[in-house]
């Protein structure tokens, strides 16, 4: 059942993004940006290694992405596509157009533009356009999210809690972290808190000068966040995801506004993102557990009147998380 649930999710998304490649195939204006055709047709490459469902075609997905690619020179990965593209069955009326396009490449640079090159939020690797893993870093293997409809990666970090945690009591510690409870508390180590500040500050001498410095060390940081400090707690280069893991006492650390919840239904376990960027708002769809940019979400709603993903109407999606 578990493994079902997990087919259909990814082949919902799947066949959600392809209706826009479709769209754009078929018809001769797309209201969509450049930017976010070569997002949603890079993801779905990448999901393409994996599995190919029925009626998605490889052909519109590789057509759209190598176009886009080269509008927005990323001459690599437009290149690698194209060399793809040569490898199928075209249609006869793009054949000339995918012909001519492989020759004019080779006169591009062998180089990709650095802007549009997807950065992990766990670890900081900067990651090829084209990448064997999928959608997921080269590095720690932490799996991208994105927002779902520009398809950009959202500044979030997945977490799981110890296996002896249940999900209700992770909820309740990363709320209990935002109410009062947490103010008497830092209201009690206050004190103690500028005397460590006190404590941080070293003074030297050297000759007839003297010097006060203010120790950075990396103890200080992790004591001060504890999720920090276990965010590059993976072997770096492994095959396997590694997810950051927290305990009671970094739960109780947490920032509320800052965590993004997932609440599946039994026996599906709670999923946990931090916002490492809390300047940028995401939205959570509480109905379909999508996550977007705030503004491209408050557009889709009030052009359509409901989620982009699950089309839950907006009356019913009042309860969602706007970070």
């Amino acid at each position: 059942m578990m493994t079902k649930f997990k087919d259909y999710q990814k082949k919902a998304s799947m066949y959600y993004v392809y209706h826009t490649i479709q769209r754009y195939m078929d018809e001769p204006f797309t209201s969509y940006m450049p930017e976010a055709l070569f997002n949603i047709s890079r993801f779905l490459m990448h999901e393409l290694m994996v599995t190919q469902p029925s009626g998605i075609s490889m052909f519109s997905t590789l057509y759209t992405l190598a176009k886009q690619a080269r509008n927005l020179e990323a001459y690599k990965l437009a290149r690698h596509v194209l060399d793809k593209l040569q490898a199928l069955r075209i249609p006869l009326r793009f054949q000339e157009d995918v012909e001519l396009a492989a020759l004019k490449i080779r006169a591009k640079p062998f180089h990709d533009n650095e802007e549009h090159q997807p950065l992990c939020y766990r670890c900081s690797t900067t990651n090829p356009l084209v990448n064997n893993n999928g959608n997921q870093c080269v590095n720690c293997c932490h799996p991208f999210v994105y927002s779902f409809v520009s398809f950009e990666i959202l500044p979030v970090v997945e977490f799981v809690v110890e296996e002896e945690i249940t999900d209700e009591e992770a909820v309740h510690l990363i709320q209990q972290s935002g109410s009062g409870k947490a103010d008497r508390v830092g209201s009690a180590h206050e004190g103690e808190e500028e005397q460590n500040e006190e404590s941080r500050w070293k003074e030297t001498e050297s000759g007839d000068a003297q010097a006060l410095m203010l120790d950075g060390s990396p103890s200080h940081m992790q004591n001060s966040d504890p999720f920090t400090s276990n965010l590059l707690g993976f072997y770096q280069g492994g095959s396997e995801y590694q997810p950051v893991t927290l305990s009671r006492q970094a739960l109780a650390a947490m920032e509320p506004h800052d965590v993004i919840i997932c609440r599946w239904p039994k026996p599906l376990r709670f999923q946990f993102f931090k916002n490492i960027m809390p300047d940028v708002p995401i939205t959570h769809c509480t109905h379909c557990n999508k996550m977007f940019h705030t503004d491209d979400y408050i557009l889709q709603v009030l052009q359509k009147g409901h989620c982009p993903f699950c089309r839950t109407p907006t009356m019913e999606n009042a309860d969602n998380n706007i970070d």
